[in-house]
C-alpha cells in the first residue's frame, strides 16, 4: 500500500505540474500550427485577389467578426 507521507504528496504534485506543462505545450503548439495554416491561407487568397485586380496598393484587407475581409480601394488616377 502506498504510504502517504510528505514525499508521496511532492511527488503527486510534480507530476501534475508535469502534465500541466505538457498539456501547455501542446495547445500553444496547435494554436501555432492554425495560425501557420490561417497565414498561408491569407498569402494565397491575397495572391490570387492581387492576380485578378492587379494592382495590390488599391487592396484593403481586414479582419471583421473573425472572417477575412477583402476591399479594393477607389484609384487615385
Amino acid at each position: 500500500m502506498t504510504q502517504l507521507n510528505e514525499d508521496h504528496f511532492e511527488l503527486h504534485s510534480s507530476n501534475k505540474d508535469k502534465r500541466y506543462k505538457d498539456q501547455k505545450i501542446k495547445y500553444l503548439e496547435d494554436r501555432m500550427k492554425t495560425l501557420e495554416k490561417s497565414v498561408e491561407r491569407i498569402h494565397k487568397i491575397m495572391a490570387r485577389f492581387q492576380m485578378t485586380e492587379g494592382d495590390k496598393d488599391n487592396v484593403e484587407v481586414g479582419i471583421r467578426n473573425g472572417k477575412l475581409v477583402l476591399r479594393t480601394l477607389a484609384s487615385k488616377s
